[in-house]
């Protein structure tokens, strides 16, 4: 009945007749929201809400019960769960209950979000970055993003649209490197026809908000064509997007590569983000808050670091950035049981980097293709190890959402 329900309302639904069989569907699909009994044969609710817990903290968990007491509702409350709903349940309160457990969970998201990605780091750079910013931030133009690997272009992005836009308009991402493989797991195909290419596609989605395309060195001449028009051809209404482009190149790199008018249009807003080797001050700044970030998704009251391990963190070359400093205080914080972190697990967190990374464009053949999901399913069971087996700080560690999590997963056929 529950089903039938949900699939009127466009809920992709699924049922399981016992607590085994709901263990396996959320091991093999992302799932977003469980429906669960309290009273059930084999296991109760409260047990089946504690493993969905520890197995992923992102899934929500809605309580249903006969009994309908105050202290039954406290507990499940207390247990974890979003909401609790008592039997017979009427179809309009169980609705509203998942939209404001959702919507709750966006909310709380977006709250987590800013804190995480749109934190002020110290020092002039970075404040005259942000002045810029804000800047295109009010003007609404677009913009080339460059940098190395890990100095938070995403994040630019995300404050972009954070600050310039409600939170129901769009954020639409493209990143060319990942478009096969993309392309192949939200089955793209069926929804673009042979006449619209996946640029026009999620231009349009991206209608009233931000549209970003990573790895811009990877555009092909068509995608020039077109990213062009949408630099050059839109009309300043409701229905403007905002279009910023990102790269690992640099400028000089990306005029060989890009056609002149698109390179010209681009040129004229654009910002090279600031690498973090050798800035004592930013780096202390960011391991900092990602000290605080890590003691709140792992519910640990660590109070900083040992002086002689800092000195490690200034002397390192960071050829990751941030994204790096931030896996390094995630995985040091893991490691730790003690209130500060100690020079001892130095060599566990800086024993493993990779002394050198190609970053040359490669040619898109089988070869590269294998290479490039081998790489995919290294770095994925690497950040399942460091997250002991948790999915949503895997995703973190990785950069991407949880459900991209869960496909690459189901895609290299990756388990916990």
């Amino acid at each position: 009945m529950l089903k039938s329900w949900l699939i009127k309302k466009g809920y992709n639904a699924e049922t399981a007749t016992d607590v085994h069989q709901a263990k396996q569907l959320v091991r093999e699909q992302p799932i977003d929201m469980i429906l669960a009994d309290i009273k059930m044969p084999d296991v109760d609710g409260f047990t089946f809400l504690s493993w969905v817990k520890k197995f992923d903290s992102e899934i929500l968990v809605i309580m249903m019960t006969g009994f309908a007491d105050i202290e039954t509702a406290v507990e499940a409350m207390k247990a974890g769960a979003s909401d609790y709903i008592a039997k017979p349940i009427k179809p309009e309160l169980l609705f509203h209950k998942i939209d404001e457990a959702f919507q709750s969970q966006l909310n709380r998201q977006r709250k987590d979000h800013n804190c995480n990605e749109q934190i002020k780091p110290p020092g002039e750079k970075y404040a005259r970055l942000l002045r810029y910013l804000d800047n295109v931030v009010d003007q609404k133009l677009h913009l080339l993003v460059t940098g190395d690997r890990g100095t938070g272009k995403s994040s630019t992005v995300s404050y972009l649209h954070d600050k310039g836009y409600h939170m129901s308009k769009p954020l639409i991402i493209v990143d060319l490197d990942h478009f096969e493989s993309d392309r192949e797991l939200n089955n793209l195909q069926a929804e673009t026809t042979n006449d619209t290419s996946l640029l026009i596609e999620k231009f349009r989605e991206a209608r009233g908000g931000v549209l970003h395309i990573r790895n811009a060195e990877l555009l092909d001449l068509n995608m020039q064509d077109e990213l062009l028009g949408m630099l050059t051809r839109q009309n300043r209404d409701d229905d403007f997007v905002q279009v910023v482009v990102s790269s690992v190149k640099n400028k000089e790199e990306l005029q060989r590569v890009l056609i002149p008018k698109l390179y010209t249009q681009l040129e004229k807003n654009s910002v090279e983000l600031p690498v973090l080797r050798g800035d004592k001050e930013v780096i202390k700044g960011f391991a900092s808050y990602f000290l605080k970030f890590s003691n709140y998704i792992l519910g640990k009251e660590i109070k900083g670091f040992e002086p002689e391990l800092m000195e490690q963190l200034y002397n390192y070359a960071w050829p990751e950035n941030i994204q790096e400093l931030k896996n390094m205080v995630l995985k040091a914080a893991l490691l730790t049981e003690s209130s500060r972190i100690s020079v001892n697990i130095a060599p566990e967190l800086f024993g493993k980097h990779e002394s050198s990374r190609e970053t040359k464009p490669q040619p898109t053949n089988s070869i590269h293709k294998l290479r490039k999901e081998n790489y995919e399913k290294e770095k994925i069971m690497e950040a399942l190890q460091l997250a002991k087996g948790n999915k949503t700080m895997a995703a973190s560690i990785l950069n991407i959402d949880r459900k991209t999590l869960y496909n690459k997963m189901k895609l290299y056929k990756v388990s916990t």
